[in-house]
């Protein structure tokens, strides 16, 4: 199937088609020659044109024969599977997200089609009732916020297929999405955070628990710090890159990216007098295990700060099972490493730091997310804030 979007490109509108090259997809980028501002409806025709064009060339069916009434579909359109909807939609859409997005995709895109492909369903013929009945199938072996994915996943492909006028509307917005599940978070109190830096000294994650602790970095964040990122003489540290694992096709890697969650989340942070002292010494024992393995080391990842003994990089589910096996072994109570995320809110809110001031430290795009999160942390501020209130007024 011959599919196409509109894209901007140096304030220019482009036709990308994605079209069917000798059994391969391809993908081409057009310049309409349009300027972005007022020339949008222009642009949608010249694309229409162009797939009409695509698909003419691809199926070899005459031009007048695509060009039939709105009303009555070319054959490719009324035979086309939901499915295979689905896998051009990721396709086009390829270009506009992060690779660790797409791998996410093509694995909701896996089991989405070994549903839908046991039924063969054409998309003229998808109804609510089949994105219901796939939800139900799937609650019953996936939480309701994975499922929420898939119905995000779903909804965005119809609704590519409507501003395709491949389908009049979009039924997964008339199917009942599941409810979201309302996260959460656990924490350390102070006392528990004490302990857990006495814990993890000269351990192999301290670098990163540190940072988790003082910043309440994301672990992604952590592993994307490299020196360059370090301000020795002005004592700070600027987050501006991730590093993230990507699993492709079964085999899993890690992937740098300079592209964070939100606009927020690049932002450089002080460093206190343990923190400078520590990196301090940190700089020079990796300095001095790449001069003691010689050859044996790894240069691969050169300046980045979370790497081991032999300089390979810290992998993130090391990371997390390390500083699960820490925490038994020491009696602590047991907590995800992004909960050390929430101590550090738990903290700030404790040392009397409003949410505004947590929203910044912790990167968060908007006040509302941080009061979603850590709504339930505030309890102890209430309970301070009450008995404030009873003694003031014992005092009369």
């Amino acid at each position: 199937m011959t599919t196409g979007s509109l894209q901007k490109k140096k304030n220019k509108w482009y036709a990308v088609v994605c079209f069917n090259n000798n059994g391969k997809q391809t993908q081409k980028w057009i310049n309409t020659g349009l300027a972005v501002t007022g020339n949008k409806k222009k642009a949608e025709n010249f694309l229409n044109e162009k797939i009409l064009e695509y698909s003419q060339d691809e199926t070899e069916i005459p031009v007048k024969e695509l060009r039939k009434p709105s009303n009555e579909k070319p054959a490719q359109i009324k035979s086309l599977l939901f499915c295979d909807l689905l896998t051009d939609w990721l396709e086009v859409h390829k270009m506009n997200i992060e690779n660790i997005t797409y791998c996410c995709y093509k694995r909701i895109l896996k089991q989405v089609c070994q549903y839908f492909k046991k039924l063969n369903v054409p998309l003229k013929d998808l109804s609510p009732l089949h994105i219901q009945k796939y939800y139900t199938v799937k609650l019953k072996t996936l939480s309701s916020n994975t499922v929420l994915k898939h119905h995000a996943f779903i909804r965005s492909a119809l609704a590519y297929a409507r501003k395709m006028n491949l389908v009049k509307e979009n039924v997964a917005d008339l199917a009942e999405k599941p409810k979201k599940q309302k996260f959460i978070g656990n924490f350390y109190n102070k006392e528990e955070i004490n302990k857990l830096l006495k814990i993890i000294k000269d351990s192999p994650i301290e670098t990163p628990v540190s940072f988790a602790v003082y910043f309440g970095l994301r672990r992604s964040e952590i592993l994307g710090i490299k020196w360059d990122s370090i301000d020795l003489v002005n004592r700070t540290v600027s987050i501006k890159r991730k590093v993230v694992p990507v699993n492709e096709d079964g085999v899993c890697r890690l992937e740098e990216s300079d592209l964070l969650k939100n606009d927020s989340s690049y932002r450089t942070m002080p460093l206190n007098d343990y923190l400078y002292n520590y990196l301090i010494d940190l700089k020079k024992r990796q300095d001095e295990n790449k001069a003691f393995c010689g050859n044996s080391y790894n240069h691969a990842y050169d300046g980045y700060i979370c790497v081991n003994e032999l300089g390979n990089i810290m992998q993130p589910n090391y990371i997390t099972k390390k500083f699960k096996s820490l925490l038994q072994n020491n009696g602590m109570r047991v907590i995800r490493f992004h909960d050390l995320r929430h101590s550090c809110a738990s903290l700030l809110l404790y040392l009397g730091h409003n949410l505004k001031d947590i929203q910044i430290w912790l990167g968060h795009g908007d006040i509302g997310t941080t009061m979603n999160i850590y709504a339930h942390i505030e309890a102890t501020t209430k309970r301070n804030m009450i008995d404030g209130i009873g003694k003031a007024v014992n005092d009369f």
